[in-house]
């Protein structure tokens, strides 16, 4: 993982409500995110934005999280890569959406990975281009605190599960991925960022203090 990102990489940046616009203009046009316009991934984008508007709309956010998310004394910009025909984006990005509405100093903006390969191939997992991958900076110096993604760690397992076996593809690993999201609720999610903003805060404070000195 690089230590810091120039700015200037970044091809294009939504809000939430910027990202449910372009979606919106997809869906209504027939199309999907990213150069590879297949029928499949059209129809991804499609599903995908249905469970992105019911997640949103039904998520409960835990009083760890939102305690966690409103005690942020550094200033952080957190950056999501994701696609429109990727299925774990509609079941995290929303939450990361509402943690960040709970906290003063996070500012929360998303990215088309494959408009941004020279970002996303800097945070690989596992040496695969693999979204959601959120990353958190410094927004004064671009400087990485740490990244989170694609998934909670109990889907991560589960999908590795599921590889393990030659006859389950990659179509059939969805529905038991989606049904883990399901009955989770976020919950998981949650908790790892929990962390992770209290880590990522104190990563932050740390840099500051180092420049005072």
């Amino acid at each position: 993982m690089t230590n810091r990102i120039d700015p200037a990489m970044f091809k294009r940046t939504f809000s939430y409500e910027e990202y449910l616009e372009l979606i919106t203009e997809l869906v209504n046009k027939g199309l999907t995110s990213g150069p590879d316009q297949s029928e499949k991934l059209t129809h991804f984008t499609k599903l995908n934005f249905q469970r992105l508007k019911r997640v949103f709309r039904t998520l409960q956010l835990s009083e760890e999280i939102v305690d966690a998310a409103k005690n942020v004394q550094s200033e952080m910009l957190w950056v999501v890569m994701v696609e429109s025909w990727c299925g774990d984006v509609p079941q995290n990005l929303p939450f990361m959406e509402a943690i960040s509405q709970q906290a003063n100093n996070i500012r929360f903006q998303i990215i088309l990975r494959d408009e941004n390969p020279e970002i996303m191939d800097q945070f690989l997992t596992n040496g695969t281009r693999s979204i959601p991958k959120l990353i958190c900076f410094d927004p004064r110096t671009f400087e990485v605190a740490g990244t989170w993604g694609p998934r909670p760690i109990g889907a991560s397992e589960l999908v590795k599960a599921l590889l393990k076996d030659p006859e389950v593809t990659k179509e059939m690993r969805s529905e038991p991925v989606q049904r883990w999201y399901l009955q989770n609720k976020g919950e998981q999610l949650q908790s790892e960022l929990c962390s992770l903003i209290e880590e990522w805060d104190s990563k932050l404070m740390d840099q500051k203090l180092t420049e005072i000195d």
